[in-house]
């Protein structure tokens, strides 16, 4: 089985951001000595507490897509995404590219269901 591909930044997935604290809506950077990994991917986390919660169940904070935009995941693409635009949908934490002049959730939320169902779709094609 080949590996998913993963967003990653000097290894650190979220940018090294802290997954729990983006899953919550309010992206906060993790301890580079605080960290766990999964999927191929090294989190870092803002405390121990947060590491133990991630740890107990990584599949419900780590992002869908492997931290790839959302948006450009349903178009089919691979694009990095920026912790600070995020969203849950069904549980899962999605992650969104976002600049000065573009956030992609924007899109995202004008069809969330129908973009999650093609997200899936292209998912399935890039792994």
């Amino acid at each position: 089985m080949k590996k998913k591909p993963q967003y990653l930044e000097n290894g650190k997935a979220l940018k090294g951001y802290d997954p729990l604290s983006v899953y919550n809506g309010i992206a906060t950077i993790g301890n580079e000595n605080i960290t766990s990994s999964y999927e191929n991917a090294t989190y870092q986390f803002k405390s121990s507490k947060n590491k133990k919660a991630f740890d107990k169940t990584p599949e419900k904070y780590a992002p869908k897509y492997g931290g790839y935009c959302s948006i450009a995941i349903s178009e089919g693409s691979l694009v990095e995404a920026n912790p600070h635009s995020s969203l849950i949908q069904d549980g899962a934490l999605h992650v969104f590219y976002k600049d000065e002049e573009e956030d992609t959730q924007d899109e995202w939320n004008e069809n969330p269901i129908e973009n999650k169902n093609r997200a899936e779709i292209g998912w399935r094609k890039l792994i």
